[in-house]
């Protein structure tokens, strides 16, 4: 694992520096005032800070044997189910609308994803969809697609 550590670190580095020089070229303005050049800073700055500290770790870690990047014999089968789970979102989300897709999405993912019982994979899925809905139409007012129950 220390070979993907470092190439994964100093790849991530080299993205993280590009966005936030490449980010000075535009207007970055201020906490207050953000220009388009302020996620782009951030964002870098970030991404280069998490990869320093993994190469942090891979240096000072011993070669050998490091853990299966999908330790579980099924992880294949999760990322592509995950991957088309988020298809299906996608495709049901302006006919169902927000609450009802966000809603099944999280409870598919905590009951056949990550397998959970059913009282804790409702409630997951409902409180999920619950912050969400405070989150983007509450706080930050973004209006998604309402289904035919009017929600």
């Amino acid at each position: 694992m220390k070979r993907n550590d470092l190439i994964g670190g100093f790849f991530f580095l080299g993205a993280g520096i590009f966005f936030a020089v490449y980010s000075r070229s535009v207007d970055i303005g201020t906490m207050e005032e953000p220009g388009p050049g302020f996620l782009p800073l951030w964002a870098g700055v970030l991404l280069a800070l998490m990869s320093a500290a993994l190469l942090g770790k891979a240096f000072f870690k011993k070669f050998g044997q490091g853990e299966a990047f999908f330790p579980e014999s099924d992880s294949w089968r999760r990322v592509g189910m995950v991957v088309a789970s988020l298809i299906v979102y996608n495709l049901l989300l302006k006919q169902l609308g927000f609450i009802l897709v966000t809603f099944l999405f999280v409870a598919f993912l905590v009951r056949f994803i990550f397998p959970k019982t059913w009282l804790k994979t409702v409630v997951t899925a409902a409180l999920s969809t619950a912050g969400a809905q405070l989150v983007f139409v509450t706080l930050l007012e973004i209006q998604f697609p309402k289904g035919p129950l009017g929600f």
